[in-house]
């Protein structure tokens, strides 16, 4: 039996061969996980815009602590226009990447847990350090928020450093 007899034929004449099928294969999941993997890739201001978010956040809280009803009011108004300005960041990104990939919420959680706690930690740690040195609840939030922005916009950093090794093993 000559190989030509075991290369399946299509109607056009041209020959077919499970190599070339089975590259083409590889080709498309290829592309597939780079394309899931470009799409968990943040822009790069958007850790520097995070942090600003949440430092402002946190100065304006501090600048209203003593100012009575309105001063509440507006620190509110600062804390939620900041939560508005996180979340349209994160549809910007997930625009940006041009490729929605939607993960269960559980898968989500898992991928957010040590990062999360890490923050969570650091917020702590933060908050015990600010008590331990007799810091007023003012320069408090300061420093808790400007460590949380700085944390995300680390966060953010090493995801994409990781995205981008794991990219360039794909090829």
């Amino acid at each position: 039996m000559s190989p030509q007899e075991n290369t399946p034929t299509r109607s056009g004449g041209t020959d077919v061969s499970a190599d070339r099928a089975t590259d083409a294969l590889r080709s498309v999941e290829s592309a597939r996980a780079g394309a899931r993997l470009r799409a968990g890739l943040t822009p790069s201001w958007y850790g520097p815009a995070a942090a600003a978010a949440l430092i402002a956040s946190g100065l304006g809280q501090a600048w209203a602590e003593g100012r009575g009803g309105w001063g509440a009011a507006l620190s509110l108004a600062i804390a939620l226009a900041g939560l508005a300005l996180l979340l349209a960041l994160v549809d910007a990104a997930a625009r940006r990447a041009e490729v929605t990939v939607t993960r269960p919420l559980s898968a989500r959680l898992r991928r957010a847990a040590v990062p999360l706690s890490a923050l969570l930690v650091a917020g702590l740690a933060t908050w015990g350090l600010c008590h331990v040195f007799g810091a007023d609840r003012g320069a408090t939030k300061i420093a808790l928020f400007a460590v949380l922005g700085l944390g995300t916009w680390a966060v953010f950093a090493a995801r994409n450093a990781s995205i981008g090794r794991k990219l360039r093993d794909i090829g």
